[in-house]
Formats: C-alpha cells, sequence, structure tokens
C-alpha cells in the first residue's frame, strides 16, 4: 500500500510540475511584466514543446488515477488498525486537487492576458486625443503565444519616450502606437519588440 501511494504522489507531482513547464510560454512574460522586466527570451522555447509536455502531464495524471483507483488486495486481518486506516480517501481527494490544479495551469495561456493586464505597473488612458505633430505606427509582431506576451509588449512600447499611447492585439498580432515623431522613431519600436523576445515582420507601416 505504502509503494503504490508513493508512485501515486510521484505521478500528480510530475504532472504539476509538467503542467508548470508547459505554460512557462505565458508564465514567463507575466513574470516579466509584474517585474518591470523587458522579457524573456526562453518563453519561445518553452511554446516550441508545449505539446510535447501536455503530453507528459496528462500520462501522468492518468498513471496518478489508475494508482489511485485500482483495487488493491486486502493484506490487513479484520479487526487490524490498519484495515480502518483513510489512506486511499486521501490519496484520491489529493489525485483531484492535482487534477484541478494541472487543468488551472493548462488552461493559463487562455486567460494569461487578464492576468497580465492585472499586473501591469504601466496603465495609459484607452480614450488619448489626437495632438498635432502625431505619428502613427503599425508593427506586425511574429511570435506572440497568448494575451500576456502582447501585454509585456504593450507594457515596453507605452514606457518609450515620445510615445502617447500604445495598443497591441494578440489576436491581430500587431501594435498600433500613437508618437512625437520629432522624439521618436519606429526603429526604436521595432528593437522593443525584439528585446521582449519577437520580432516584428517587415517594415513598420507609418502614417503621420
Amino acid at each position: 500500500m505504502a509503494a503504490q501511494k508513493d508512485n501515486t504522489r510521484f505521478a500528480l507531482a510530475g504532472a504539476v510540475v509538467a503542467a508548470v513547464v508547459a505554460s512557462l510560454c505565458c508564465i514567463l512574460p507575466v513574470v516579466a511584466v509584474a517585474l518591470g522586466l523587458t522579457g524573456f527570451a526562453a518563453s519561445q522555447f518553452f511554446e516550441r514543446w508545449r505539446p510535447e509536455l501536455l503530453g507528459l502531464t496528462f500520462a501522468l495524471l492518468a498513471i496518478g488515477f489508475y494508482f489511485g483507483y485500482r483495487s488493491r488486495p486486502q493484506t490487513c486481518e479484520p479487526g487490524s488498525a490498519c484495515e480502518h486506516t483513510p489512506v486511499g480517501r486521501w490519496n484520491k481527494l489529493l489525485l483531484w486537487l492535482a487534477t484541478a490544479v494541472v487543468v488551472v495551469l493548462a488552461a493559463f495561456p487562455y486567460y494569461s492576458g487578464w492576468v497580465a493586464q492585472a499586473v501591469a505597473k504601466t496603465t495609459q488612458s484607452s480614450q488619448v486625443a489626437a495632438q498635432a505633430g502625431e505619428a502613427h505606427a503599425v508593427l506586425k509582431i511574429e511570435g506572440m503565444d497568448c494575451g500576456a506576451c502582447a501585454t509585456l509588449i504593450q507594457n515596453n512600447l507605452v514606457k518609450i519616450p515620445g510615445v502617447r499611447r500604445a495598443h497591441v492585439s494578440f489576436e491581430k498580432k500587431q501594435a498600433n502606437i500613437e508618437y512625437d515623431p520629432k522624439a521618436v522613431q519606429p526603429s526604436r519600436f521595432v528593437k522593443a519588440v525584439e528585446e521582449a523576445g519577437y520580432e516584428v515582420a517587415g517594415q513598420p507601416e507609418v502614417r503621420n
């Protein structure tokens, strides 16, 4: 019974760790936003391995269910102390708690944008009136894996002196930037995107 309990907990711990690693592609941008960093290049690496890591996650979870719910031979004498030890019940509770944690972690990329926006330190008004001498640049961005990536890039762009407003859309894979052309040039925006670990496709589209 002890060996079975250990196997169950090992499988569950492995499933949780694998789920965390599988979601690092979007966890790391949130951490970068919270710490005020430009980004983590390693997030691209974890995105490439996400399908395999998720497969490992749910395989380990299945192993945990197997050990947690398979029938055990009776090794205790009737009336003995071990007969009433509620190990199986606690193992099953741990199993379902671990399953909930794994599901939350595996789904993190789908709600990471909201989390990143909640921890973002840089705020800006969604309604900014156009000013004289203002220019507009559009950047096509490659490599974003989730909403957290867009929030990280946006957070970096609005910190650039001369940028009056920036909005990065994960769905459209692009950044829209309102800026003062006398204070900053579009090449600085490209550099900010690259510093975060992403790429700009083609040249920025600029309108005065």
